[in-house]
């Protein structure tokens, strides 16, 4: 009897330490590619196949839960009919003050930036990374573990930073409490930047979503390079195919296909450039002051366009939007804008009123501070510079030769007196460096002094003989004198629709031409998978400021603060104005953009766990006949 016991224990034994060779399976795994997935779609093996998952997540913003679901699609997909899953907040529901109340926290502090910043970059040390780990363990750790021993899940996914560390602990002790592995795995949901507590080790994959990501989970050493994969983040798979029928956005099968998406979803005009405006789910933002002032600014520079506005559930925005008097909205964003002009350093007494208006020096000094024209040429505004500086080069060969006029009426010995030109003679090529610096466009010159003379068609200068180039939308010269009106022009046709929560938004980006939005890590990936160039508007600072690096580095979009309505929408127009940089910012979203991340990381978890599945059902079935052979031999003695 001694000896049966002994027996016993040391099968126990040999369970607990049985995975010690999962390094072989793993190998194993790596080598099994699509093979094992078509392999366990027989029919006969329909019990075998059949997976229960388990994701972490937790309402702290919409890109968890959405990451989650869009991973829950795409195994459904890949194994029809065999996949039961389960979206659980432990954070809520077994966490500890102040982790059960994360979620009402996470509400208020998105709505006050300053706060948001203070918690998010206390946590995201090394000193509250110890701290909080240690106390999670300790408080959550047991509630954590039979809750996942209740759900019995095949698999468990985190989704959520917080439900990393404790859930790896549980999921190494129920293995080694039952014999049986059961795999966890880390999708980061971060794209731009990450928070310390998602690098947790004792995962069996971690999936990461841009380069960036990667390098912060080497430099915190814990998870070794060969369990980090680079994926792209989860999207919905709505995205996934309006990708594939869209293809080049820019090319006549794409415009095309942009063409029939935006008569399925009966838009007011099919062919107005369109912009598409969010605020996130709930439709916050200052997304009236944002369409406030793209409707002035698309009017008044003649471009006609559509403006969708993603409301969410502000029903109160959606209803205002329809009953707005947008002659009134003109009014007062002209009047605005004249203010903003007035008081730019940029027109103080150096520029005609028309050059101010115009908008071309603040739209390019906003363009230098804030933008991707730091990242990537700007085909609008190069030639333009270089245009408005050719007119000086030309005007040396237009000026007629005076110096021999004085040579007659001189004594020979005194020649070289053009050497030293009179008042009334002055030398043209120093002109134009004082008048007109080489950081500013030729008609920003001093025009002060002169004077038009309709004979020649030019304007003659007291002091200086010089052609300014008027920022002027028509060709024919008008006198400076006569106070110009600023915005006699054709006016742009601009509608303005609101939407409210939206369900279709991947038909939605493909009708589009720009997208505005927050710096959303799910936004911008979906806008990447269908190459829409972006201008984010606003950003929660730490957690979402890298976000703005990726989109402005990638270069497919620029980011100009929702607090500088007027400046988004000068930026916009100047996109709009030129087709060449639009499809440059498209090109690059789409390098950048990953539609299928979702399938490859679903396709890869499902098969391991399967994998994991069979093998725990083998070494079951040998512990029970190791264990019958035992109670066998007991009783024939």
């Amino acid at each position: 009897m001694r000896s049966s016991l002994q027996k016993l224990n040391e099968l126990r034994k040999r369970n607990d330490l049985s995975w010690s060779w999962r390094s072989e399976v793993r190998a194993k795994e790596e080598t099994m590619g699509d093979e094992a997935h078509a392999s366990q779609s027989d029919n006969d093996e329909t019990s075998a196949n059949t997976m229960k998952i388990l994701f972490l997540s937790s309402d702290t913003g919409g890109g968890h839960r959405a990451s989650a679901e869009s991973l829950a699609k795409q195994f459904q997909l890949l194994w029809p009919g065999q996949v039961e899953y389960v979206l659980h907040d432990m954070v809520t529901n077994e966490g500890t003050p102040p982790y059960s109340s994360l979620v009402r926290f996470y509400k208020h502090l998105s709505a006050n930036p300053s706060q948001w910043k203070l918690v998010y970059e206390v946590s995201n040390s090394r000193a509250f990374e110890m701290l909080a780990d240690a106390h999670l363990k300790l408080m959550c750790e047991r509630a954590v573990r039979r809750r996942i021993m209740d759900i019995a899940p095949d698999v468990v996914i985190s989704v959520h930073p917080l439900m990393c560390n404790v859930p790896v602990m549980s999921c190494a002790k129920i293995s080694q409490k039952t014999g049986k592995h059961l795999p966890m795995f880390t999708v980061v949901t971060d794209l731009g930047s990450a928070h310390c507590l998602w690098f947790a080790n004792g995962v069996e994959k971690m999936f990461v979503g841009s380069q960036q990501v990667w390098d912060l989970a080497q430099a915190r050493g814990k998870v070794p390079d060969e369990k980090l994969v680079m994926s792209g983040l989860p999207i919905r798979h709505d995205f996934a195919v309006q990708a594939e029928a869209l293809g080049d956005r820019m090319s006549e099968q794409g415009k095309a296909y942009q063409a029939k998406v935006r008569q399925e979803l009966e838009l007011p005009r099919f062919d107005k450039p369109t912009l598409l405006v969010m605020g996130g789910g709930e439709g916050v933002g200052s997304l009236s002051k944002i369409v406030d002032a793209l409707y002035v600014e698309l009017v008044d520079q003649g471009i006609d366009a559509l403006i969708l506005v993603v409301c969410g559930r502000n029903e109160k925005l959606k209803d205002d939007l329809e009953r707005r008097d947008w002659e009134s909205v003109l009014e007062k964003g002209r009047k605005k804008r004249d203010q903003r002009v007035a008081t730019s350093s940029t027109c103080v007494s150096t520029v005609p009123p028309t050059g101010c208006m115009d908008g071309t020096v603040t739209n390019s000094i906003r363009k230098i501070l804030s933008n991707s024209s730091l990242h990537m040429d700007n085909p609008l505004s190069a030639p333009a510079l270089q245009a408005e500086e050719s007119p000086p080069a030309q005007e040396e060969t237009a000026l007629p030769p005076e110096k021999p006029t004085p040579a007659p009426e001189e004594p020979a010995p005194e020649e070289p007196a053009p050497e030293e030109p009179t008042p009334e003679e002055p030398t043209p090529e120093p002109a134009p460096e004082e008048q007109a610096p080489e950081s500013a466009p030729a008609h920003l010159a001093n025009t002060e002094g002169a004077s038009f003379s309709e004979e020649k068609k030019e304007l003659d200068f007291e002091a200086v003989s010089m052609e300014p180039q008027l920022p002027l939308v028509t060709q024919t010269p008008v006198s400076l004198d006569v106070p110009q009106p600023s915005f006699e022009r054709c006016n742009g046709e601009v509608t303005v629709t609101g939407l409210g929560f939206v369900t279709r938004m991947a038909e939605y980006m493909v009708a589009a031409d720009i997208l505005v939005s927050k710096a959303g890590p799910g936004t911008i990936s979906e806008a990447a998978a269908v190459s829409l160039p972006v201008m984010l508007t606003s950003f929660l600072p730490g957690q979402e400021e890298g976000n703005v690096d990726y989109v402005v580095d990638g270069g497919f979009g620029a980011y100009v603060s929702d607090k500088d309505p007027i400046g988004i929408a000068e930026e916009l127009t100047l996109w709009l104005r030129d087709p060449v940089k639009l499809g440059l910012l498209s090109k690059a979203a789409k390098a950048k953009g990953a539609p299928h991340a979702a399938r490859d990381i679903a396709r890869f978890i499902g098969d391991s766990t399967l994998k994991w599945k069979e093998i725990n059902e083998e070494r079951s079935k040998e512990n029970a006949e190791e264990v019958e052979n035992i109670s066998s031999s007991d009783s024939s003695q």
